[in-house]
């Protein structure tokens, strides 16, 4: 959090980070109706409501599955916690950024930090939670791969600037974090010897 903190610093009160930012977005944006902006497109869908609730779902009834509702719990609030913390910071932050830099041509900007991003990653977080430690590595790399297709797709589509991306992710990480240390804690005090029951004693 520290660190989107002071990422939103920098991306609204410094000049030379807002040219920064535009500079790399312009590397990404693919040309109008050109194959590229068809293709992130559709990477991009991949974050979209509808897919990131059905995933969810699909994430929790694999933690009831395996007998783990508190890991099932951990997904929802992972994705939950993410998503709306995202939501409000766009409604916080939904001024433009660079008019200074880019004048009237103002991209179609579509918020700090970027929705789409927030989505993906949590949900792969969510999945993180639930799988088996054997799969978990996998579903790492998975995620990882989504969530930079979508990085990709929404500057490609000029819809987010680089920091929007990035604050994406710190949204999600800090989320996944704190919901991580919660559940560590939660495990470690029901295996804690002094919340079990008081052997009966023998006769």
């Amino acid at each position: 959090m520290a660190g989107l903190a002071l990422l939103a610093l920098f991306v609204y009160g410094d000049r030379s980070a807002q040219v920064l930012d535009a500079r790399i977005l312009a590397e990404f944006v693919a040309a109008p109706d050109g194959g590229g902006e068809a293709v992130a497109r559709v990477v991009r869908s991949l974050g979209d409501l509808p897919v990131m609730l059905a995933l969810l779902a699909i994430a929790c009834a694999i933690g009831v599955a395996r007998g783990r509702p508190r890991s099932a719990v951990a997904a929802l609030a992972v994705v939950a916690g993410a998503n709306l913390t995202t939501q409000m910071l766009k409604l916080l932050f939904s001024h433009p950024r660079v008019r200074a830099v880019l004048g009237a041509d103002q991209l179609a900007w579509d918020g700090f930090p970027s929705g789409h991003v927030t989505a993906v990653m949590s949900t792969a977080i969510a999945f993180a939670f639930v799988v088996p430690d054997r799969l978990r590595r996998f579903v790492a790399v998975v995620g990882a791969c989504l969530v930079a297709g979508v990085a990709w797709a929404v500057l490609a589509l000029g819809v987010h600037y680089p920091s929007d991306v990035l604050g994406g992710v710190l949204v999600t990480a800090g989320w996944g974090f704190a919901v991580l240390a919660v559940l560590r804690l939660s495990e470690a005090g029901t295996a804690s010897p002094l919340s079990r029951p008081a052997p009966l004693p023998s006769r």
